[in-house]
């Protein structure tokens, strides 16, 4: 997806760094900030003078070249300061699912949120060896190039949540986008395009409409020729409608005895 070149340069002309920094000025308790010693593009961040001994504050702000997710991992925050903060990337109609990380020590918990077709948050909660502190981190992965902007904006407003403790934190630099926008209700093509076509399957299977083409002079009604013509156009519109990731299935082929359909398949 991109080169370690042009992902620095889309986070600096997006304003992500400049984000994920001015989240940092805000940060309570403070935090100091350096680059990741592994990746160019990458923050380490830390309590130079940990308010407690056992349990400092350490974390990072890594980013997947390869995908375009941005990946945020720290130790030493409470789960309940982690909690908040993955409830903002949160909407009435989206919720975390939760699961026991089975690849982690007991009592690790991971947790998935899908924002609608283009970005998936997965996150894991597990406790940390200094106190009361928990180790976690939060992915958040864009299904394409096109969401990476998007993706970034909602991963600094979650850092900002964390590290600030302020649950309404707004960042001052890089306003994160409208959620309902991301989650809105989305079409599965592929199922809706199966279903009109075994709508039509059903009239051609049935008597009265067996010999109902189109024009024919001799379809039962003028209505229903009508509806059923409609019928076949709205199967056409979704077919030329579907969205390229859900155009990698191939839609089942209707037990229909109508010899002139054409059988439409997606193509991957």
């Amino acid at each position: 997806m991109y080169t370690d070149d042009a992902l620095h340069q889309d986070l600096t002309t997006t304003g992500t760094l400049n984000g994920f920094y001015s989240a940092l000025m805000a940060s309570e308790p403070p935090l100091a900030v350096r680059s990741h010693e592994d990746q160019g593009t990458g923050l380490v961040f830390f309590e130079q003078s940990p308010r407690h001994r056992n349990s400092p504050i350490r974390g990072s702000i890594t980013f997947n070249a390869d995908a375009g997710a941005v990946i945020i991992a720290a130790d030493g925050y409470t789960g309940p300061r982690w909690h908040t903060a993955l409830e903002r990337l949160t909407t009435p109609t989206t919720a975390w699912l939760w699961q026991p990380a089975s690849d982690h020590k007991p009592g690790t918990i991971e947790g998935t949120l899908r924002l609608g077709p283009s970005i998936t948050a997965e996150t894991r909660l597990g406790g940390s060896p200094h106190g009361y502190a928990a180790d976690a981190a939060l992915a958040l992965i864009p299904a394409n190039r096109e969401h990476c902007e998007s993706t970034w904006a909602l991963a600094v407003a979650a850092f900002g949540v964390l590290v600030s403790e302020d649950p309404g934190y707004r960042s001052p630099v890089l306003p994160a986008p409208d959620l309902s926008t991301l989650t809105s209700p989305t079409t599965n093509y592929p199922a809706a395009i199966a279903t009109s076509m075994e709508a039509l399957a059903l009239l051609d299977e049935n008597e009265d409409f067996d010999t109902a083409r189109d024009t024919d002079p001799i379809w039962p009604a003028d209505a229903e020729g009508a509806a059923v013509r409609a019928l076949r156009d709205f199967r056409d519109a979704l077919i030329n409608a579907i969205p390229l990731q859900q155009a990698q299935r191939t839609l089942p082929e209707p037990d229909s005895t109508d010899r002139d359909e054409r059988l439409y398949e997606t193509q991957a």
